[in-house]
């Protein structure tokens, strides 16, 4: 059966099918150049019972109901609910979100790393621009990315959802409209290269290029949990309910001026960081992570960082910078955590946990993985793998890091994606090889090793 219907609002028409494709779409095994992929697997599939159709229409029923103290979009702005479907079953079938992706009729990016200034990007219908989506084993399914090019004088179509969207301005100039309810009470953003913003929770939004050069931006989603759990695209992108702790319309949303500052308080680095929080910024805007003011960090030496808490969102955002010939401790976390290299060039190492502290010294180095960066690479350390980046590069190196679900501010109950007590290997306990390849590759580029000997020793 198949439910594509159309909506309109505010001159743009949305379509969000679903009826369910199950051609399926592998993910890239390995650590590498992020490449389009997709199969097909055998369909069998028969219908739910009536059971599962009453506990769905409830549901959606019940998750339509507005929020009080804030005006709401007009009823007609939305799609009707339909009252009754067939749910086909396919065992081992795609995913809700993969079944998304194939009908967003854009590349999707799988594997280890990508240079999102680089990829390839094909007409977007949906969003009236050229996009990619990009979907790297480290996520482990938790977060997205897409990117999306707007020419000049063009925009992209005015659209809601229910998942958190943090957006960093690649390159370009232009404008972000936002509004709750009646469109002439909407709030306008203009941004350049460097910003960071996001699209506040179920809010109509649109992106346009008002410069002379095509706009390109990065964006980091949670939509893979979302379409997962409800299944119903009009649940995702044609949903009512205002969440006014979100987003409340004030014309000063999005100022760049933040609302208040709280600085670091260190961690316990034994037994475990369950103690203290980095610096936290609150503010919906930053006019360009490329100059953004840090505060020192800790995770390596004179390294700096600022995290952001934007919009009450779940998921974590923060900068960070640190100096030539210095590398950060390694450590392992939780999936999702997507970093975006803004200055910079170095390497990173990563190997999975089951490896141990000292997989060199323990004749376990060919399952190291190694891989170089630059500005514009896009990486996602695996879940629970550890990790460490070197700057062997000429200038400090920084990076903006969206998604990932260590926020002081709003954690999650589990711990499978919510991680506050991640575990790092201090520099006296790390595998002494790691260094010495460091130092090779300093000295390889003319290079200087700038650790202080003084990290090294066991306290």
């Amino acid at each position: 059966m198949d439910h594509s219907k159309h909506h309109r609002h505010d001159g743009h028409e949305h379509t969000h099918e679903e009826h369910h494709d199950h051609s399926h779409g592998a993910s890239a095994h390995g650590h590498s150049h992020g490449e389009p992929t997709g199969n097909a697997v055998e369909k069998i599939g028969f219908t739910r019972s009536q059971f599962l159709r009453v506990c769905l229409a409830g549901v959606a029923a019940g998750a339509v109901t507005p929020s009080s103290g804030a005006p709401v979009q007009a009823p007609t702005a939305s799609r009707p609910r339909t009252d009754s479907y067939d749910d086909p079953l396919v065992f081992n079938g795609l995913s809700p979100y993969r079944q998304f992706l194939k009908k967003e009729g854009i590349p999707v990016y799988e594997g280890g790393f990508i240079d999102v200034n680089k990829i390839e990007l094909k007409p977007w219908k949906r969003v009236g621009a050229l996009g990619a989506y990009i979907f790297l084993e480290g996520t482990a399914g938790t977060v997205d990315a897409w990117v999306c090019e707007i020419p000049p004088g063009g925009q992209t179509t005015a659209e809601r959802h229910i998942f958190e969207e943090q957006i960093l301005i690649l390159s370009g100039k232009g404008r972000t409209q936002v509004w709750q309810g009646d469109p002439s009470n909407m709030i306008t953003l203009d941004w350049e290269k460097g910003a960071v913003f996001p699209s506040p929770l179920n809010t109509w939004h649109r992106h346009i290029n008002t410069g002379k050069d095509p706009v390109r931006m990065v964006a980091i989603t949670n939509a893979p949990l979302l379409i997962d759990m409800f299944r119903h695209t009009d649940f995702i992108f044609d949903n009512d309910y205002v969440f006014t702790e979100r987003f409340d319309g004030r014309k000063d949303y999005l100022s760049p001026k933040p609302a208040a500052f709280f600085p670091t308080v260190p961690r316990q680095r034994t037994p475990t960081y369950i103690q203290g929080h980095h610096s936290y910024t609150i503010v919906n805007y930053v006019p360009n992570a490329w100059k953004a003011e840090l505060h020192p960090a800790g995770q390596g030496v004179e390294d700096y960082d600022t995290h952001y808490a934007m919009a009450r969102n779940t998921m974590a955002l923060h900068v960070e910078q640190f100096p030539t010939g210095t590398y950060e401790r390694c450590h392992r976390h939780g999936p999702g955590s997507t970093i975006i290299l803004l200055d910079g060039s170095g390497f990173s190492m990563m190997w999975p946990s089951e490896l141990g502290t000292t997989p060199f010294k323990d004749g376990k180095q060919k399952q190291v993985q190694l891989f170089d960066w630059k500005e514009g690479t896009l990486v996602v350390p695996p879940l629970q793998w550890y990790h460490q980046h070197f700057n062997s590069g000429k200038t400090p190196a920084r990076f903006v890091k969206l998604g990932g679900w260590n926020n002081d501010l709003y954690p999650f109950s589990t711990t499978l994606i919510s991680d506050p007590s991640r575990v790092e290997i201090d520099y006296p306990n790390e595998d002494p090889k790691i260094r010495e390849i460091f130092a090779e590759r300093l000295a390889a580029t003319g290079g200087q090793f700038k650790m202080p000997e003084s990290v090294f020793k066991k306290r």
